[in-house]
């Protein structure tokens, strides 16, 4: 199997445009969080703006705005009662799940993107959820990233640690988006350009919030024009090097999900 190691990353990175301005960067919305959950929104949002993205709008619910804000001024922000008044294709990316909880208005949202934007949808989290009783809606431009037991419920049957390549490459052979199937050495799939899998990332990235981490990575990457595949397979390795770069100071038994955004400004292979 291709290993994702750095020699890859070289070879398929797309460097920043000199003259570029924030527009040629990328806009990402990510559509996240609930009561009780809105911390997932804030690090995917804050993750997509410290990978490169030029623009992030969190469409969050109204009490963590003031959150939102203090931990990242330079992030614009809406309410999720809005969604029927926005023009989704004006962003390049989105991001639909972390923490967004399962209510009607989290059902309704959705299905409209699924089935409404035409551009890079990742999946994460309770949108994975939705997502496991409507794989219909699951199409050629969505990237899932499920973790083991996500994926249970994706495939439809037990998760198999020994058989994980068997079961990804199945899967991807039933469905035309591509998996990142998250773990020790992450594997990223399409139908179409076959199975990679990860080099960078270590156990102290175990921890709550470090998946709505690599979500924003991957919606940045997509915002910023790389296609899908690529974008899931750089954002993967990115992800990983922060933790490893994190717990050369910290330890990884005190490593968390907001570490791994610190150091990604200590990562040079994007710009």
């Amino acid at each position: 199997m291709i290993p994702i190691n750095e020699q890859w990353v070289k070879q398929h990175v797309k460097h920043r445009l000199i003259n570029g301005h924030k527009k040629s960067f990328g806009h990402v919305l990510v559509i996240a969080g609930s009561e009780g959950k809105a911390g997932a929104a804030i690090l995917c949002a804050r993750a997509a703006l410290h990978a490169g993205c030029g623009m992030v709008t969190a469409m969050i619910p109204k009490e963590a705005v003031a959150v939102l804000l203090e931990s990242s001024p330079e992030l614009m922000y809406l309410s999720l009662a809005e969604l029927s008044e926005v023009e989704l294709n004006k962003y390049d990316a989105i991001v639909i799940g972390p923490g967004l909880g399962f209510s009607d208005q989290a059902k309704a949202i959705f299905n409209n993107v699924l089935n409404k934007f035409k551009g890079p949808v990742v999946i994460d989290a309770d949108g994975l959820t939705m997502l496991a009783s409507e794989m219909q809606l699951f199409k050629l431009n969505h990237i899932a990233t499920p973790h083991p037991g996500e994926f249970a419920r994706l495939q439809g049957f037990e998760y198999d640690e020994h058989n994980r390549e068997g079961q990804a490459i199945d899967f991807i052979n039933k469905y035309s988006g591509v998996l990142v199937l998250k773990g020790a050495k992450t594997l990223v799939a399409s139908a179409s350009q076959g199975m990679l899998q990860n080099t960078t990332g270590n156990d102290g990235m175990a921890t709550a919030g470090s998946g709505d981490v690599l979500t924003g990575i991957i919606a940045a990457l997509c915002a910023q024009g790389y296609e899908n595949f690529m974008a899931a397979s750089t954002g993967v390795y990115i992800h990983g090097l922060a933790g490893d770069l994190a717990i050369k100071d910290i330890s990884k038994a005190s490593l968390v999900a907001s570490d791994l955004i610190d150091y990604l400004g200590k990562i040079r292979l994007l710009d």
